[in-house]
C-alpha cells in the first residue's frame, strides 16, 4: 500500500542509488552486495562510507556531508515504517549549511 512512509522509503533508495551508482538489487554482485540497503548498512556500520561512493561521480563529496546523507538515507529505509522521518524532517536534515562546503581533514560524524 502506497503512503507517505513508502514514499520516504523510496526516497531513501533513490539517495542510495545516486551516491553508489548501484541498483537496489543486483544479482551480478557478490552475495553480500546483492541488496543495496543491506550492503550500505554494512559499509556504514564498518565505517567504510567513502567506499560506497560511485567512482563516476565528478567529485568526491565532503566526508561530513556524505555521512549525513547516508544516515538520512538509512533512516528513510528503516524496516519499521513508524520510525521513518517525515519528508519535512528529511529536507531539514539535508538543508544543513555545512552540506554546501567541502570539509578539510574532518572525518567525524556531524
Amino acid at each position: 500500500m502506497l503512503n507517505e512512509k513508502s514514499d520516504v522509503y523510496s526516497f531513501g533508495i533513490l539517495i542510495m542509488e545516486i551516491i553508489s551508482g548501484r541498483s537496489p538489487v543486483d544479482y551480478s554482485r557478490p552475495a553480500g552486495e546483492v541488496n543495496l540497503v543491506e550492503w550500505l548498512k554494512t559499509m556504514v556500520g564498518n565505517r567504510k562510507s567513502e567506499e560506497v561512493v560511485d567512482p563516476k561521480l565528478p567529485e568526491m563529496p565532503a566526508s561530513k556531508a556524505l555521512k549525513r546523507v547516508l544516515l538520512v538515507a538509512l533512516k528513510c529505509v528503516d524496516p519499521d515504517a513508524t520510525k521513518r522521518p517525515k519528508m519535512g524532517h528529511i529536507i531539514h536534515m539535508l538543508e544543513a549549511d555545512d552540506l554546501l562546503f567541502r570539509d578539510v581533514g574532518t572525518s567525524s560524524l556531524p
